[in-house]
């Protein structure tokens, strides 16, 4: 702020406004410093007021994300997650402000969502070389989630589930899945699906315990 004594003169005043009003802006950004900006994305960041403040609060928000859980490898996987987005940021983007105030939205959304802590991929076996995976993601932009299980090693390719719902304060998700009753318990970093033995639930186990992966993502590339 520009200070003028009380006795200068209206012409003083009125230079020191102008000054005041032709002083460059520039937008910052909470995850970085503007000044030391390098890439084109971090470039395009900061000169725009809208995606810098984007970047404000996803920084808050992956900051609070981290304290969900409070031991356990939550907090090394929501930071491998976190820099595994970022990489496909920078890759994907680049410095187009369209993609980025895009891409921005969404990760803002997915780190302030009332079921991110039951988010991530958990793994029953030896995979990648065996076993089965289930992969909790979003279901954007519902507030629920989407639970998908596969057999290992092919992420893609050997569906076995496919559901969706909201977890209820207790950590359960209960849903059908053609015809068989299933419901998944979450804990810190586990999920346990179970379902009775019936012939309608047609995988043949009555309990599977799934552990959380910390260095693997549901929603980025591998």
């Amino acid at each position: 702020m520009i200070r003028v004594a009380s006795w200068a003169s209206p012409i003083l005043l009125g230079m020191a406004t102008l000054l005041w009003l032709a002083a460059p802006t520039t937008a910052s950004a909470a995850s970085f410093d503007c000044a030391k900006a390098g890439t084109p994305t971090e470039k395009a960041i900061c000169g725009d007021p809208a995606v810098s403040k984007l970047d404000d609060q996803v920084a808050t928000a992956f900051k609070s994300a981290q304290s969900l859980w409070p031991a356990g490898n939550w907090a090394s996987y929501i930071r491998t997650e976190q820099r595994q987005w970022l990489k496909d940021r920078n890759a994907i983007c680049k410095a187009d402000v369209a993609c980025l105030k895009q891409d921005y939205t969404r990760r803002l959304s997915f780190l302030t969502h009332p079921g991110l802590k039951w988010m991530g991929r958990y793994v029953a076996g030896r995979c990648p070389s065996d076993g089965v995976y289930l992969d909790v993601a979003q279901n954007y932009p519902d507030v629920g989630i989407g639970v998908e299980l596969y057999l290992c090693p092919d992420p893609k390719g050997n569906m076995l589930l496919q559901a969706d719902g909201v977890v209820d304060a207790s950590g359960r998700l209960s849903f059908e899945d053609a015809g068989c009753p299933r419901t998944l318990t979450f804990t810190q970093d586990t999920a346990t699906l179970s379902a009775p033995k019936t012939e309608r639930c047609a995988l043949g186990t009555d309990e599977t315990v799934f552990r959380r992966d910390p260095a693997k993502s549901p929603y980025l590339s591998e």
